[in-house]
């Protein structure tokens, strides 16, 4: 399977930048969108912090800090400079190549008896991970 890679920035704050559990998008900057992951599942940080991921997919960049910082700075102001850079991960085979020709919902049965599902299959997302096995898990139990 074709794959881009992907890159994500992860930060701890004392406050989340916003309270509410919504994914920021931003196509201005590296970070395409960025989570407080916190806000969605608040085990995911210390109680009173939060925990923040900036994804940049098509970027492979271990180093990527300095440049999502800036661009979370221009989004949400001189708070992020007290965020505390937690790490890096840059992912060569971060998501399944998709171009804008990728028909989505491909076959999980392949003949056989193998199944196979994915976000390859579907859209290059965790939803579309989740959608694909599911699908697959359908195939299977209908026989």
């Amino acid at each position: 399977v074709d794959s881009n890679p992907a890159t994500c920035v992860w930060f701890a704050a004392d406050t989340p930048p916003i309270t509410k559990p919504l994914l920021v998008l931003d196509g201005e900057g590296p970070a395409r969108n960025i989570a407080i992951m916190s806000n969605v599942a608040p085990a995911y940080a210390p109680a009173g912090k939060a925990l923040i991921g900036g994804a940049c997919p098509g970027m492979l960049d271990p180093d990527a800090e300095p440049v999502v910082r800036a661009q979370l700075r221009d989004i949400w102001g001189t708070q992020v400079d007290r965020w505390i850079h937690l790490r890096t991960d840059a992912i060569p085979h971060g998501q399944p190549s998709q171009p804008p020709s990728f028909p989505p919902k491909q076959r999980t049965a392949l003949g056989d008896g193998l199944h196979v599902c994915g976000d390859h299959r579907d859209t290059s997302s965790i939803q579309g991970a989740l959608y694909s096995g599911r699908r697959c898990a359908e195939t299977i139990l209908a026989g």
